[in-house]
């Protein structure tokens, strides 16, 4: 099943550039950086909470029209403890056109959550869950070609974990991020 997720994600990948050229709209590749917290907590210490603050590192492939920006993402999470955790997803944006140099994008966004760590007992924890969102953010022009945002992110996991009569919970995930964002048409 993880090797049909995989297939699909590459195949839409390399698809999306081209649903823009149908279009004569741009294609956009972008690069993302940005800081995240989540809380993790399991019902054997209802009320101790871990909260994770950690980077992260993404890559986005999508296409825009006049008002609306399509991504396909894959996010890595370098979360202390943790031995992966890593997001493939999808971004749909509505772009707010208010200058000629910058809009306001607010969207929804939805995927799948990979994470793996070791609980104190040395209990290999695992999620492969689906998460649902939204994001907002502004999206500045500098010039033809490149475009700089700043964003927030925030995903629902709502994921849980359980293993010898002991439940974690991963709840939702809050992120602050910045990209620079590559446009261009397949043929000009």
């Amino acid at each position: 099943m993880k090797n049909l997720k995989k297939i699909i994600l590459v195949t839409l990948l390399t698809l999306t550039p081209l649903v823009a050229d149908e279009y004569k709209n741009r294609s956009l590749i972008g690069f993302e950086g940005g800081f995240s917290s989540m809380e993790v907590s399991n019902d054997e210490t209802p009320v101790v909470v871990n909260k994770y603050s950690f980077a992260s590192v993404g890559l986005k492939l999508g296409a825009q029209m006049e008002y609306y920006r399509l991504f396909l993402s894959a996010r890595y999470y370098p979360i202390s403890d943790f031995d992966y955790a890593y997001t493939l997803g999808a971004e749909l944006q509505y772009l707010v056109n208010f200058s000629e140099s910058t809009n306001l994008f607010i969207g929804i966004n939805t995927g799948t959550a990979e994470m793996k760590f070791l609980d104190s007992k040395n209990i290999s924890r695992t999620i492969s869950d689906p998460y649902i969102g939204g994001d907002i953010g502004l999206n500045y022009h500098i010039n033809k070609s490149f475009d700089w945002e700043f964003g927030m992110r925030m995903m629902s996991l709502n994921a849980e974990n359980e293993r010898n009569n002991v439940t974690y919970t991963f709840d939702n995930m809050t992120s602050v991020y910045t990209s620079i964002i590559f446009k261009y048409y397949i043929t000009d």
